[in-house]
């Protein structure tokens, strides 16, 4: 028999990792084919991020290599690759996942799945094992069609391990929209939702509680938006009064459907799974909404839902993304103030050109004046890389046609202190703080990474407005579990 490898490696967070989903999915859908089952043996995962030369020796006699490639995965992926063809040169490689190119090709990589992919692996497994007839691919609008690999058991083994482990979930696939700066709804993917049955949310969830998974993260695109999630938000409430699990259940909230997102939120704030609901702005500026082809909720719905959550006790964050072709200097403090106005905590990202977006396009860049730099990851709340591991990178916007590097800088640095003083009630703020602000903003923009390290607090990154919070309110006692309480069960609806 064929032996078949996954690679889908994830990052630590000191002792916890996350179940590797993708690779579960492909194995899970793979083996209701029995011509496949009979023709290939499935190997354990290799989602722990690790040197390449230890990824490698996990390999016994490999027909079959596939890797699920993302930002912090990527590097890593392609010298694993590498080193494969290098020893078994006889190994199909497989890429897919949100970082593996479009129209193009990779070194040492056979094939490249792009979308969906459970159908076009089982198609290549069969091109390569010389069996017929292939599986017709095509989009179900109900997705039970591919196995929980919860369920199935694809994970059992894994949880035997010394690790923690939190779980990604999805109960729909498809995004309508084309964020600029978004692989959902782009990229290849499907606009078009499609569902999974309650029945199979009522097992997977069912999995989750009775495996004691203190923290899922759900990866739908809009959740909220149908009726149907207030249904399947119950599910979780009910299967963690049966179970204690999961503790935690984190979603991406929708844009619109702001009656079901009220029913989900209250649902989830009542059992203690969630802790706050987003209300996502990204910008407020007209310009950059329509070059990022955004459309935000009207201010005045924006507000009353604000003073609707806060009738029922429910805690709301808004978001927003610095960068945006667009957005000014004074726009985007104009933008942040508004919202302060009603949201009591504030989160402002970097904006990222991910791969596969419409951003990434040389046109767009171009169209926009758009200048990114490299910066090492430091993937925050995850454990730091070894001295020697492979680096990966991301590119972040630090100028556009209507936003100079220096004002992005002020940008950055007027960021990080208002989430300071309104996310962590931090007034007045020491000069030596505003100070390292800018010693900060000023090394991103050279390729320095934005993730703070401060051992005394962890090997972990932090955010930096997180590690000034930390260092200005730790007096004595224990400073990791300080750090743990005040920010990764604080912040974030964690």
């Amino acid at each position: 028999m064929k032996n078949i490898y996954f690679n889908e490696y994830n990052i630590p967070m000191e002792n916890t990792i996350y179940l590797p989903l993708v690779s579960g999915k492909l194995a899970a859908y793979a083996k209701t084919f029995p011509q496949i089952t009979e023709a290939y043996n499935f190997m354990p995962p290799l989602y722990k991020r690790d040197t390449p030369e230890n990824i490698l020796a996990q390999y016994i006699n490999p027909s079959v290599a596939a890797f699920s490639v993302s930002l912090w995965n990527y590097n890593l992926s392609l010298e694993v690759a590498q080193l494969l063809k290098e020893k078994f040169p006889y190994c199909v490689t497989i890429f897919g996942g949100p970082s593996a190119p479009f129209n193009g090709t990779l070194p040492n990589v056979d094939y490249i799945i792009n979308g969906e992919g459970e159908r076009k692996f089982v198609n290549i497994l069969a091109r390569i094992g010389g069996l017929y007839p292939q599986v017709l691919e095509g989009i179900d609008k109900n997705i039970d069609c591919f196995p929980s690999p919860y369920v199935t058991g694809e994970f059992d083994m894994l949880l035997k391990d010394d690790m923690k482990h939190q779980a990604i979930i999805e109960t729909n696939r498809g995004c309508p929209y084309l964020c600029a700066y978004c692989f959902w709804g782009q990229g290849g993917l499907n606009k078009q939702y499609r569902f999974h049955s309650l029945d199979y949310i009522q097992a997977e969830a069912e999995w989750l509680g009775r495996n004691k998974i203190e923290y899922v993260f759900c990866a739908d695109s809009n959740f909220g938006m149908f009726e149907k999630d207030v249904e399947i938000a119950q599910i979780w409430a009910d299967t963690k009064a049966r179970f204690g699990y999961p503790e935690k259940v984190r979603v991406c909230y929708g844009k619109n459907g702001e009656d079901s997102i009220f029913q989900v939120a209250k649902i989830l704030s009542k059992a203690g799974l969630a802790k706050a609901i987003t209300l996502s702005r990204q910008t407020n500026n007209q310009e950059a909404m329509q070059n990022v082809n955004r459309k935000n909720i009207k201010k005045e719905v924006f507000d009353q839902l604000q003073s609707k959550y806060k009738a029922k006790g429910i805690p709301t964050y808004t978001e927003f993304i610095l960068g945006l072709p667009g957005e000014t200097m004074s726009s985007f403090k104009k933008g942040v103030m508004e919202a302060l106005e009603t949201s009591t905590k504030i989160f402002i990202y970097h904006c990222t050109v991910l791969p596969g977006t419409e951003m990434a396009q040389p046109e767009y860049i171009a169209k926009h004046g758009i200048c990114t730099v490299r910066v090492p990851m430091s993937e925050i709340h995850c454990e730091v890389r070894e001295p020697g591991a492979i680096q990966e990178y991301e590119d972040i916007i630090i100028q556009t046609n209507t936003m100079s590097k220096e004002e992005w800088i002020e940008c950055a640095v007027n960021a990080w202190l208002i989430q300071l003083r309104h996310s962590f009630n931090i007034t007045p703020i020491p000069n030596k703080i505003v100070c390292k602000f800018y010693e900060i903003a000023c090394g991103i923009t050279e390729g320095k990474p934005r993730g703070q390290v401060d051992l005394k607090f962890g090997n972990i990154y932090w955010e930096p407005e997180e590690l000034a919070y930390l260092n200005l309110t730790y007096r004595t006692g224990n400073p990791k579990e300080f750090a743990r309480r005040k920010i990764l069960y604080g912040r974030k609806g964690k």
